[in-house]
């Protein structure tokens, strides 16, 4: 049940931005979205989706010792099914340095919160980033999904190079922190005024990772 209601709430946030970056453009543009914005979107759909199923939640920052800057936008949201583990990632690519951050932050997660941590619980994560031509920018969908995009040529046609990730692989990174990947998806939100197509250089990314 808990893996319904946060699946719900991420596809919900995905439409939320929709209109977050029509009625704002071009800030969104400009900037991406905020973590601490990402992390309210998800609290205020996972409220409502919550509220649907007669349940409610609580929040609290995720307080990592190491971590001080993040902690006010890490979320852990308390359900009667199960816990949300929410950590939001603004404008990031595949590089070692952002891999090794990520694993880091979970690993110390993982330590300071073992108390709390139940099988079954969600690791949410939620990022947004412009594709460019960097390399580990170019890698970052497939590194986030494993794969590469089925309609791979609609980036093409927006002069957008995708290549394969090297190793690890967001999996990869999870595994040994018992975490398995139950739900993935990437959003565009940005769309073109002439024709409202979506503008596939700004990307958002969701997944749930479900503990072991």
């Amino acid at each position: 049940m808990l893996k319904d209601i946060v699946i719900q709430a991420l596809k919900a946030v995905q439409n939320d931005c929709l209109s977050l970056s029509k009625q704002h453009y071009p800030t969104v543009h400009n900037r991406g979205i905020s973590n601490n914005h990402l992390t309210s979107l998800v609290e205020r759909r996972l409220e409502i989706i919550a509220t649907q199923f007669e349940t409610s939640i609580s929040s609290q920052p995720i307080e990592l010792e190491a971590n001080d800057i993040e902690k006010t936008v890490h979320r852990r949201i308390t359900l009667s099914y199960g816990t949300v583990w929410l950590f939001p990632y603004s404008i990031k690519t595949a590089n070692r340095v952002f891999k090794e951050q990520l694993s880091n932050t979970l690993s110390l997660w993982r330590e300071e919160y073992a108390y709390a941590i139940q099988p079954n619980d969600c690791v949410v994560l939620v990022c947004d980033h412009w594709l460019n031509r960097i390399n580990t920018s170019q890698q970052l969908l497939d590194w986030w999904h494993n794969q590469l995009p089925d309609n791979f040529s609609e980036y093409v046609q927006q002069g957008i190079l995708l290549v394969p990730s090297s190793a690890p692989k967001l999996d990869e990174i999870m595994q040994p922190l018992n975490l398995l990947p139950c739900y993935k998806a990437h959003a565009h939100p940005l769309k073109k005024e002439e024709n409202a197509s979506s503008v596939k250089r700004y990307v958002q990314l969701y997944a749930i990772f479900e503990c072991k």
